[in-house]
C-alpha cells in the first residue's frame, strides 16, 4: 500500500513537472513602449530602422518580451514598414507616421521623406519664420512664439544655441561683416541689436508701431525698418538713434537694395516704392498689383522680381516701370531669393508647401522642391551652396 502511494505521488510530480515545462514564459509587467528614433527624416528611396523598447513601471527596459509588436503607417503611398520596424521610402516626398503596438500599448513617431534637393530637415518645438545668413556662415532663424533666434554655424545644420530677443521676432538681417545682426521684435515695438560673437541681444531701438521688415544698407551705417505705423525708419547703426522717417501708404513687409536705391513692397496697397536712401525721398511708385511680398533686384539693376500672394512671380522693368510678365505659382508667393550659383529665383509658396525655382530669363519653373508645411522666408549663403527655409510647421529645411 505504501509503495502504491509513493508511486502515485511520483507520477503526479512528474506530470506537474511536464506541465510546468510546457507552459509559456510569463512576461514581466509592461506598462508602456517607446519607439525610436523620434521624428526623423530620410531621403527619397532610403530607409530607417526603428527601435522599440518595452518599459516597466520604473521606466526600465523589459527584455525578452515574447509578444511581438505590430507596425502600421498612416501613409502607405509614402512609406512601407516591415514586421521588424524597417521603414522604407517608396518615392514620393512628404510626412508619414509609424505606430507600433503591443497589446494595449502603442507609440507613434513621424517620418519625413525629404525631397532630393534637401540636405537636411531639422524639427523644432515651435514655428519658424525669419532667416538670415552672415558672410561667415552664421544662420539665425526666428521663432516668433518663443521670442528667440536659434543659431546654426554652417556647414553644421543643427541649432544648439539660441539668443533671447523680444516678442514676436519677424525678420533678421546681418551687417556686411557678420558681426552684428538686427531683429524686428514686433510686439516689443523695438529693433534688437545682436552681438554675434557673444550671441546676445545687447541693445534695443524703440520705434513707433510694430516693426516688420529690416535691412542693412551698404556700408553698414544705416539700418532700415518698416512698422505698423505705416512708416519707414532709418536707424544710425553707430548711435542707435532714429535719424529719418518716411511715411508709407500702409504696412510694408519686403525690402531690396540696389546701389543708393531702396525698394519697399507694400502688400495691401499692391505697390512697390522706390526710395533714394541718400535723401529719403520717394522717386517712383511701381503699381505691380496683387499683394507683393518678397522682392529682389536683378544683378544689372534693370528688373525687379516680386513674389506675390496672388500666386505669381512677377517680372517688372525698372527702366520703363512696366510689367515684363508673370509666372503662375502653386500657391501664394511669399519669400524670395536669388541663388548666386545658378542665378535662378527661389520663391516659397504658402499653401503648396513648396519652394519653386524659376529661371529669370525664360520665366519657366525649372523645379518644385517639396518642403511641406508653410515655408516662409528663404536665404542663401554668399556662395550659393546652401539655402535655408524656416517653416511655420515647426522645422527648418536646408537646400543642397
Amino acid at each position: 500500500m505504501r509503495c502504491s502511494v509513493i508511486a502515485v505521488l511520483a507520477a503526479v510530480a512528474a506530470l506537474a513537472s511536464a506541465c510546468s515545462s510546457s507552459t509559456a514564459p510569463v512576461d514581466p509587467v509592461v506598462v508602456g513602449i517607446f519607439l525610436a528614433p523620434r521624428d526623423t527624416s530620410i531621403p527619397q528611396k532610403h530607409s530607417v530602422q526603428l527601435r522599440l523598447t518595452a518599459l516597466d513601471s520604473a521606466g526600465n527596459e523589459v527584455e525578452n518580451v515574447s509578444v511581438r509588436p505590430t507596425y502600421t503607417t498612416n501613409n502607405s503611398a509614402l512609406v512601407s514598414v516591415s514586421s521588424q520596424g524597417l521603414v522604407q521610402s517608396l518615392g514620393p516626398t512628404g510626412h508619414a507616421t509609424i505606430t507600433a503596438q503591443i497589446g494595449d500599448f502603442s507609440d507613434t513617431v513621424g517620418i519625413f521623406v525629404l525631397d532630393s534637393s534637401l540636405a537636411g530637415h531639422v524639427p523644432l518645438t515651435s514655428r519658424a519664420y525669419a532667416v538670415a545668413i552672415s558672410s561667415a556662415g552664421v544662420v539665425y532663424v526666428g521663432q516668433p512664439d518663443l521670442g528667440r533666434l536659434i543659431r546654426a554655424d554652417l556647414p553644421n545644420m543643427a541649432f544648439p544655441v539660441s539668443v533671447a530677443v523680444g516678442n514676436i521676432p519677424t525678420e533678421v538681417a546681418f551687417n556686411s561683416t557678420g558681426t552684428k545682426a538686427y531683429v524686428t521684435n514686433q510686439f516689443s515695438e523695438n529693433v534688437g541689436v545682436i552681438d554675434v560673437a557673444s550671441n546676445s541681444q545687447t541693445a534695443t531701438v524703440p520705434v513707433a508701431g510694430n516693426p516688420f521688415a529690416v535691412i542693412v544698407a551698404p556700408g553698414d551705417s544705416i539700418v532700415w525698418v518698416t512698422t505698423t505705423a505705416d512708416s519707414l525708419f532709418a536707424i544710425n547703426a553707430s548711435t542707435l538713434q532714429i535719424t529719418r522717417r518716411l511715411q508709407l501708404p500702409i504696412i510694408s513687409n519686403g525690402f531690396a537694395i540696389r546701389d543708393s536705391l531702396l525698394y519697399v513692397s507694400t502688400r495691401d496697397a499692391g505697390i512697390v516704392t522706390e526710395i533714394n536712401m541718400k535723401t529719403t525721398t520717394v522717386l517712383r511708385t511701381l503699381a505691380v498689383g496683387g499683394s507683393p511680398q518678397g522682392i529682389v533686384v536683378s544683378p544689372d539693376g534693370t528688373q525687379l522680381y516680386i513674389a506675390n500672394e496672388n500666386a505669381t512671380l512677377q517680372f517688372w522693368s525698372l527702366t520703363s516701370n512696366s510689367s515684363l510678365g508673370t509666372t503662375p505659382l502653386a500657391g501664394r508667393g511669399f519669400g524670395l531669393a536669388r541663388r548666386p550659383t545658378d542665378g535662378n529665383l527661389y520663391v516659397t509658396t504658402l499653401e503648396a508647401g513648396q519652394v519653386q525655382v524659376v529661371n529669370p530669363t525664360s520665366h519657366a519653373i525649372v523645379q518644385s522642391i517639396n518642403v511641406g508645411g508653410i515655408p516662409r522666408r528663404i536665404a542663401f549663403t554668399a556662395d550659393g551652396r546652401t539655402g535655408v527655409v524656416p517653416n511655420e510647421a515647426s522645422w527648418v529645411d536646408f537646400l543642397r
